[in-house]
């Protein structure tokens, strides 16, 4: 397994598809509700929930921290994912996603947010399949975005 230092990926094109992928991710999930089978998925308010408080300032608090673990996330996926697997990028982001909205998102976010594993609590699959496709999403933009040097 080789694993890259933060010096040795493009910082820049890590930082621009984390902090690009991360904003339409954010979109896409307020616009979820509009496609049959979806929901609305406020990923700034996730992060109020289990970061802060109900101040007026934590809904911009939560979608800042968003970003920062979306481009976080990406430089986990430039140093660890890319580099040890030959296969079309987008394809890597698509997985990397789906790995991540079932652990860190579906496992830990949804919990700790009063939903249960993902999202289980709110009696049906719209959240789960919403999470999926949102991450779906953020993983080929990250795939596409992200230029290795």
């Amino acid at each position: 397994m080789h694993v890259l230092s933060w010096r040795e990926v493009d910082f820049a094109s890590v930082v621009l598809a984390g902090l690009a992928a991360g904003y339409v991710m954010a979109i896409a999930g307020l616009w979820a509700a509009t496609i049959p089978g979806l929901v609305a998925v406020d990923i700034a308010d996730f992060g109020r929930r289990y970061m802060v408080s109900d101040r007026p300032s934590a809904w911009l608090l939560g979608l800042a921290s968003h970003l920062v673990n979306s481009v976080l996330l990406a430089l986990a996926f430039a140093s660890l994912i890319d580099p040890n697997l030959s296969w079309p990028r987008p394809l890597e982001g698509f997985l990397w996603g789906e790995a991540l909205a079932l652990t860190l998102a579906g496992a830990l976010v949804a919990p700790m947010s009063g939903l249960g594993l993902m999202g289980w609590k709110t009696g049906t699959p719209r959240f789960a399949l919403t999470s999926l496709l949102l991450h779906a999403l953020w993983g080929i933009l990250v795939g596409l975005l992200y230029t290795p040097p």
